[in-house]
């Protein structure tokens, strides 16, 4: 692998007059051959009017529309978005990801003393005209269930199920666990369809799991995964199944460390991750991986950036979450032989969708 240039996807325009902080992307290949992606932009990292827009790409990547809003509703009390993309076999786009509700803009997403969060909805739009408009975002309901942090992607199976990968969202010591949810009515009904990770203790969580699907049925969960009865981040944990998602083998610790991480499919059991790794020597990495065998087998690596800089604390998950650098890596197939890599990161005093173009 190589890295062939490095660009800013988007990046506030008039930085010296307004506040346009980019953070969270999503980009996928539509139909007609365009990428589209899907970002939030707000005034600071966790402001209150931090929406989704969306921006898109004629020329595989190397220019991109100005970004517009996902839709321009504005719910009450006020809603801060963060969607992803993909594209259904019936040629609908569907965004899924969730809001935080919050009725006052100046607390804290993280209550400094009590560590509450803001009530969290997921939520799902569609575009049935290749993202020229989408609908209001309503809620994925789960009747009964605890607040599902739905931060990456979905994927449709064969079968035309649509599963994702979520967690509940909370910073309890307890009660934390990896799922998959699903649709069999392309998006407009979902529920639990199983658990990919659950510690005994209940005690470790699943932050920004990730999900791939590939051949009949094969699917891999790769996550973020958090000690909080030790307070200390692990190493990123992925677990596999062969049956679409309905059952899982015993979580892998795949011996990288890292936070917010990503995967795709190359070929056979080949597949390519990136790892946001935010301690100690803080970078971006991407890695071939073999997974013949339910194993995590590194085959080659390609560090994209490495700077001590951009590394948070861990001294508590409280001062973790307002110390982030950059976040939310992942890979997009551009061709047989061509990788957009891609993620938010904190460069010049704000904060950028930065993209990385790479050969295999």
């Amino acid at each position: 692998m190589k890295r062939q240039s490095s660009f800013a996807l988007y990046a506030n325009p008039a930085p010296l007059l307004v506040s346009r902080q980019a953070l969270f992307p999503g980009i996928i290949r539509v139909g007609d051959g365009r990428l589209l992606a899907l970002f939030s932009i707000g005034q600071a990292f966790d402001a209150a009017d931090m929406r989704s827009f969306v921006s898109s790409s004629e020329d595989d990547g190397h220019t991109w529309s100005p970004p517009r809003r996902l839709n321009s509703h504005e719910a009450a009390p006020e809603e801060q978005q963060s969607f992803k993309p993909i594209q259904l076999r019936d040629g609908r786009l569907l965004a899924t990801g969730y809001v935080f509700e919050r009725p006052d803009p100046l607390q804290p997403i993280v209550d400094p003393v009590t560590s509450a969060l803001p009530r969290l909805v997921p939520k799902m739009s569609v575009s049935g005209d290749g993202g020229a408009s989408w609908s209001v975002p309503e809620a994925i309901r789960f009747e009964g269930e605890p607040p599902l942090e739905m931060s990456g992607p979905a994927t449709q199976l064969p079968s035309g199920r649509i599963i994702a990968a979520t967690s509940p969202f909370h910073l309890e010591r307890t009660g934390h666990s990896g799922w998959i949810v699903a649709s069999d009515d392309g998006g407009r009904n979902w529920f639990k369809l199983s658990e990919f990770f659950r510690a005994p203790g209940g005690d470790i969580h699943a932050w920004e799991c990730r999900l791939v699907a590939w051949d009949e049925g094969r699917v891999a969960v790769l996550w973020w995964a958090y000690d909080h009865t030790r307070g200390v981040n692990l190493n990123n944990h992925i677990a596999f199944s062969a049956d679409g998602g309905e059952t899982f083998g015993p979580a892998v610790d795949t011996g990288v460390p890292g936070q917010s991480s990503s995967l795709i499919h190359l070929e056979d059991e080949v597949l390519l991750t990136i790892h946001a790794q935010r301690e100690q020597d803080a970078g971006l990495v991407v890695r071939r991986v073999d997974v013949s065998g339910g194993r995590f087998a590194v085959t080659e690596g390609l560090e994209l950036f490495a700077d001590r800089a951009m590394g948070s604390t861990t001294a508590d998950m409280k001062q973790q979450f307002g110390d982030l650098k950059f976040g939310q890596p992942s890979l997009l197939r551009l061709s047989h032989t061509e990788v957009l890599a891609y993620c938010w990161a904190f460069e010049a005093h704000q904060y950028i969708i930065k993209a990385f173009r790479l050969s295999l």
